[in-house]
């Protein structure tokens, strides 16, 4: 399933400002990820991002793609240029990588796909920004929280942000109302050890309960 295949990056970067939340799979094995992703996207989060350290990770990409191709899903800690090919091959559609390295970056866009590489400081940012990236990852966001956002956005308003490591669903709505154009949530709100249980009704019930949260939040005129 090549990347040329899966539609725009623009598709992807508007779906991330509708849903506005990724949830994050980093566990030691993909097993029940197809069913978790359906039922999470039940729920109203149907962006999912497999990292690339999860055993089977491209396994698991592809399996949800082909079970629930309304499903958006992304391949993360992308590190290197074959690392995303193979993950364009297997079918990812947004690619997230915790650095800005620029083959990455290339390698998405000649197919197409949104890339949203790491930063943490201004000037990584605007780098990042400067070679065409439409949404920046802000990793990791617990260091400065929320504020930290709302702070870079001063002197940086056409930036859209997407932090990432440490968001919870209790901070969610909080980092959305700084600024943020969507937030990552991770292990803080996917227990691996409940989706390697198979035990998703908590989850799903938090699922919900975000969604209808994140929804109220107004965007910037500039996210817009």
């Amino acid at each position: 399933m090549k990347g040329s295949e899966m539609g725009t990056s623009s598709a992807a970067f508007e779906r991330l400002g509708d849903t506005r939340v990724v949830v994050v799979v980093r566990a030691s094995r993909t097993s029940g990820i197809s069913r978790l992703a359906g039922a999470l996207a039940e729920a109203g989060l149907d962006i999912f991002e497999v990292t690339m350290t999860t055993p089977g990770a491209l396994d698991g990409i592809e399996e949800i793609r082909t079970r629930h191709p309304r499903i958006l899903v992304g391949a993360g800690t992308v590190l290197d240029v074959e690392s995303a090919r193979r993950a364009l091959d297997a079918g990812a559609q947004f690619i997230v990588s915790p650095t800005f390295d620029i083959g990455v970056v290339e390698t998405a866009k000649e197919q197409d796909i949104l890339a949203i590489p790491g930063a943490l400081t201004p000037t990584e940012a605007f780098t990042a920004w400067s070679a065409g990236i439409d949404v920046v990852k802000i990793f990791p966001a617990s260091l400065g929280g929320p504020a930290y956002i709302r702070a870079l956005l001063g002197p940086l308003p056409d930036l859209r942000f997407l932090p990432t490591g440490g968001v919870t669903a209790a901070t969610a709505t909080d980092y959305l109302e700084a600024g943020a154009y969507a937030v990552c949530l991770g292990t803080s709100f996917l227990d691996a050890g409940a989706l390697e249980r198979g035990e998703y009704d908590r989850v799903v019930r938090e699922a919900e309960g975000l969604a209808r949260r994140v929804r109220g939040v107004v965007m910037r005129p500039s996210e817009l």
